[in-house]
C-alpha cells in the first residue's frame, strides 16, 4: 500500500525514540465508553514490539527511549468537540509499565502541546520518532505532523497503530506517507535497528 512512497523515502533508523500514544484503559478497556474494537490485537503487537526493542537495546548497548502518553482530562476545545473529559479511572496504561521509560500526560491531540515531550527528546538526543498507539487519525497523526514541523523524522508503525476502523487508519497513514512520515512495520524496524551503532 505504501510502495510508491517508500521508493522515495526508505526506512533508515537514526537516533530514535519510541512514542506509545494513548495506549490506556480509556481506549482498551471493554467497559470504557471509548473502547476501540480490535484494540486487543494492536496492544499485543505493541507489547511484543517493545519487548523486542528492549532486548535488542540491551544486546547491542543501544539507548532507545520509550515514551508513553496518557490522555487525561481535556482541553476546552476537546470538551467542546467531544462533550466529555477522560477521567482518572481511564488514565492508566493498558500495557506493561516496565516496557515504558517515561509517561507524560496530555489533554489534547498533540503530544508536544503543553507537555515536556520535546525536552525529553532533546535530553535523549533523539532526532527520529517511531510512533505507535491510538487513534491513528487523531492523536497519532497530530503528533506526527507536529514532530515533523519541529524537525524530527517520523516513522509510523502500521501494525502498532489502530483507530475506530480500518478506513480512518489507512486514510491517515496514506496522508502521512505522502508528506510527513515513513510507514513501516514493527518487524522491519527491529531488523533495521540491528544495524544502528
Amino acid at each position: 500500500m505504501f510502495y510508491l512512497e517508500r521508493t522515495r523515502h526508505p526506512l533508515i533508523i537514526s537516533k530514535p525514540a519510541i512514542l506509545v500514544i494513548d495506549v490506556q484503559q480509556y481506549f482498551f478497556s471493554e467497559s470504557s465508553p471509548a473502547f476501540l474494537k480490535g484494540s486487543w490485537r494492536v496492544r499485543e503487537n505493541i507489547q511484543t514490539f517493545l519487548k523486542r526493542i528492549r532486548q535488542l537495546s540491551e544486546g547491542l548497548s543501544l539507548s532507545i527511549p520509550v515514551i508513553a502518553t496518557i490522555h487525561k482530562g481535556g482541553s476546552e476545545n476537546m470538551k467542546k468537540w467531544w462533550g466529555n473529559v477522560v477521567e482518572d479511572v481511564w488514565a492508566k496504561l493498558a500495557i506493561e509499565e516496565d516496557l515504558v521509560d517515561v509517561v507524560i500526560y496530555k489533554d489534547s491531540y498533540d503530544a508536544f502541546y503543553m507537555t515536556e515531550l520535546e525536552d525529553i527528546l532533546r535530553a535523549k538526543s533523539a532526532d527520529q520518532l517511531i510512533i505507535s498507539g491510538v487513534m491513528t487519525h487523531l492523536c497519532c497523526e497530530t503528533t506526527a505532523r507536529s514532530g515533523f514541523v519541529r524537525g524530527y523524522e517520523i516513522v509510523m508503525v502500521e501494525d502498532c497503530l489502530w483507530d475506530k476502523d480500518e478506513w480512518y487508519h489507512y486514510a491517515s497513514l496514506k496522508n502521512l506517507a505522502h508528506g510527513f512520515a515513513v510507514v513501516s512495520t514493527s518487524q522491519e524496524i527491529v531488523e533495521q535497528l540491528k544495524f544502528v551503532r
